[in-house]
Parts: C-alpha cells; structure tokens; sequence
C-alpha cells in the first residue's frame, strides 16, 4: 500500500472531524442562544435536558449528513 493511500482516508478523516466539530459548535451555541430567555435561572441540568433533544435531531439530520458529502 502506497502512502497516498494511506494519507487520503486520514485526510478525509480529519476533514469529517473537523466539520462534525464546527457543526456542533455553530448548532449548540444556537440553541444555548434560543433556549436563553425561556431557561434564565434554571439550573445547567435542566437547561442541558432541553437543549439534547433537538441537538441530536440537529447532528443526525443536518450536520452528519453535512460531514459525509463527498468534498465538504
């Protein structure tokens, strides 16, 4: 096995983990910013709890599918 072939699936890999990271990041900080006045003085548990739900919806159908894509 050549080393190209090596460096490619590390480089994808890499790639994919950086905008899996980036995602998250940009949707996490629009939800916490969403969910600010509804949750002001609750305790971070709770604001967490609410915040889970549609971030998982957001990273399994919008920023995964966003990662995978050939070339993003």
């Amino acid at each position: 096995m050549s080393s190209s072939q090596i460096r490619r699936p590390r480089l994808a890999h890499m790639r994919f983990l950086a905008t899996l990271m980036v995602g998250a990041y940009i949707l996490i900080n629009i939800l916490l910013a969403c969910l600010a006045p509804v949750t002001d003085g609750w305790p971070v548990w709770a604001t967490t709890a609410l915040a889970v739900p549609p971030m998982v919806l957001g990273m399994v159908h919008l920023v995964i599918p966003i990662a995978r894509r050939p070339g993003a």
